[in-house]
């Protein structure tokens, strides 16, 4: 149970921490935000704003302890926003190598998902 609880919690800190990082910047919606969002992605800045708070939300539900579901529902809104962020950057044509990075948050995504389960399955089994 300690070898699933640390790669769980560092999986999940590490995108936790890339989900918090955008999220901020998403809802101050300072000039570096507005310029990747709005003038280069071509997004409002309504929906920049939301998609940081949804960001905010879905992390404290992560840490929250208990509602297995809503953290399900979490995982698929991260997903869905690291899908719409690559294929955002794949839209406006930018260079491969501004890819580079979402391989590695989709497989801190992916274990923390499968040791989130691997956790819910070890703590099911342990006599109580």
């Amino acid at each position: 149970m300690k070898k699933i609880n640390i790669i769980y919690w560092v999986s999940t800190g590490l995108i936790l921490v890339m989900m918090l990082l955008s999220g901020v910047m998403s809802i101050i919606n300072g000039p570096e935000s507005v310029k990747m969002m709005h003038d280069h992605l071509g997004y409002p800045n309504y929906f920049t704003v939301f998609l940081g708070v949804a960001k905010i939300l879905g992390i404290i539900a992560i840490l929250v302890p208990g509602f297995p579901k809503l953290k399900e529902w979490v995982y698929a809104g991260f997903t869905f926003d690291l899908l719409g962020a690559t294929y955002s950057f794949i839209a406006v044509k930018d260079p491969i190598s501004s890819l580079a990075f979402f391989p590695v948050l989709f497989a801190l995504l992916i274990v923390s998902y499968i040791y989130f389960h691997k956790k819910l399955a070890a703590k099911a089994s342990s006599p109580a």
